[in-house]
């Protein structure tokens, strides 16, 4: 009898313990928002970042597509890969005609790429080639077909960069942002003016900036040409190679 009042007392305590734990957590959380979210991720906080997104879920934040992009983005980055395709997986069922569907398809094919299973990675790579040619990110995907040497959709071959150049393409940088909309805005204003603008996102733990760039270019010359075209313009101008 004696041994059974001690089980219950353990189970109190455990019960207790376990409140507590989630009030701590809550309380951790409560203040968030997404901006919170994508700021430590861009700190490379992204245990962090992940709990917090799966916080503002649960408490039915609005924008959860977004959240469950950053919580999917984080995934990756602690390559916890099935979490992330799980997390992107949401935003394609859940929210279908939100922004960040292209996004969720290609984060489940780097997904795939990271765990090493090229030919799944290949097979999402192309479909978002075909579902999405005119998207203002699509020469990521092209990026990384060309950078892994994937055989890629023939209708993707004669725009992407070969594996032997891909290292020595040219670029005009416009702009940096830590926060991605503002990057984007950018993007879309020079795109309206003629210029074959894109976001590149932070890849590296330390890197925080979203890079406004224009052309994937063969030449330095075609890069001051450019360049100088983007100054008259009013843009201030960075000429960047491949590792920048």
């Amino acid at each position: 009898m004696r041994e059974e009042h001690r089980s219950a007392s353990v189970r109190k305590i455990l019960i207790i313990a376990v409140i507590l734990n989630l009030m701590i957590f809550s309380s951790v959380y409560a203040d968030m928002d997404i901006s919170s979210v994508e700021r430590l991720f861009l700190e490379g906080q992204y245990d962090k970042a992940e709990r917090a997104a799966q916080s503002l879920i649960d408490q039915r934040s609005r924008q959860r597509y977004e959240l469950y992009y950053l919580k999917g983005l984080s995934e990756l980055k602690l390559n916890k890969l099935k979490e992330a395709r799980e997390s992107f997986g949401t935003i394609i069922s859940k929210y279908p005609a939100s922004n960040r569907i292209f996004d969720a398809h290609l984060g489940i094919g780097d997904s795939y790429m990271l765990e090493g299973n090229r030919q799944e990675a290949a097979k999402i790579y192309n479909d978002i080639a075909v579902r999405f040619p005119k998207d203002k990110n699509i020469a990521l995907v092209k990026e990384r077909l060309a950078a892994e040497a994937i055989p890629g959709n023939a209708d993707l071959k004669p725009n992407a960069i070969p594996r032997s150049e891909s290292k020595g393409y040219i670029s005009v940088q416009v702009g940096s942002f830590k926060n991605r909309r503002n990057a984007e805005s950018l993007s879309k204003k020079l795109t309206g003016r003629g210029y074959g603008s894109y976001v590149e996102l932070p890849m590296g733990s330390g890197d925080k900036l979203y890079r406004v760039k224009v052309g994937r270019l063969n030449s330095k010359e075609e890069a001051d040409t450019i360049a100088a075209k983007l100054r008259r313009d009013g843009y201030n101008t960075k000429i960047c190679d491949a590792s920048e």
